[in-house]
């Protein structure tokens, strides 16, 4: 399948609190990816439905949570920098401490134990050539690591249904994922008397093609 053009970027300038950093980039060493790829996965799915003007106001406030001085950059695309603009304008706020708050409010919330065995493992996936499709499309547009959507899959668990699907051939292609992501996809799928590349196909689905999942649309 052709990549798909980005179109034009832009730098995003955020500050974070101190621990939301550090669980940042435990998270990041969990998953094999970038600290950028950690903040960018969560950014987008805050930005679907974001914390009112009044919560963030009362956040800045209070003093709730201490942005660090220090700027993390992060590349993002022009539709998503408007997005940012337009949330700042309408909340009155400069876009750095804006989004360091919102990013730093997740992450603070979260306790992030590092993992062992998180060297990169070569997995194979096998799905519905429309749902690969679907995964490439949002991970260019989001510039979002196809890895880390296979891994966030995985840690959410296999759909309770047999995937089905309308159209579509049956399609592959290779990614990697972090060493314990591999052993586990092998674990469950023993477990359930499943194939590995099956167990892996209805993580996948399950948050893809099924109300409620995170990617689902």
């Amino acid at each position: 399948m052709p990549r798909i053009n980005r179109g034009k970027t832009t730098k995003l300038s955020i500050r974070l609190s101190g621990l939301a950093k550090e669980n940042i980039d435990k998270a990041a060493k969990n998953l094999g990816v970038s600290a950028a790829a950690v903040i960018l996965f969560e950014l987008t799915k805050i930005l679907e439905n974001p914390p009112s003007k009044s919560h963030i106001q009362d956040i800045d406030f209070r003093k709730t949570i201490t942005l660090e001085r220090k700027h993390f950059v992060v590349t993002i695309n022009e539709a998503l920098s408007e997005k940012i603009n337009n949330l700042a304008e309408d909340y009155g706020m400069k876009k750095v401490s804006l989004i360091g708050y919102m990013v730093s409010e997740i992450f603070e919330d979260r306790k992030e134990e590092e993992k062992e065995n998180t060297d990169p493992k070569r997995l194979m996936v096998q799905t519905n050539e429309n749902l690969k499709k679907k995964m490439i499309e949002y991970s260019e547009k989001h510039y979002i690591p196809l890895g880390l959507l296979v891994s966030y899959c995985i840690l959410q668990g296999p759909s309770e249904e047999r995937p089905t699907y309308d159209e579509g051939e049956v399609d592959t292609f290779m990614t990697h994922v972090p060493q314990y992501i591999g052993d586990m996809i092998k674990e469950q799928a023993e477990e359930r008397y499943m194939r590995e590349h099956f167990y892996t196909s209805s993580c996948i689905y399950k948050q893809f093609m099924l109300p409620g999942g995170r990617f689902y649309s």
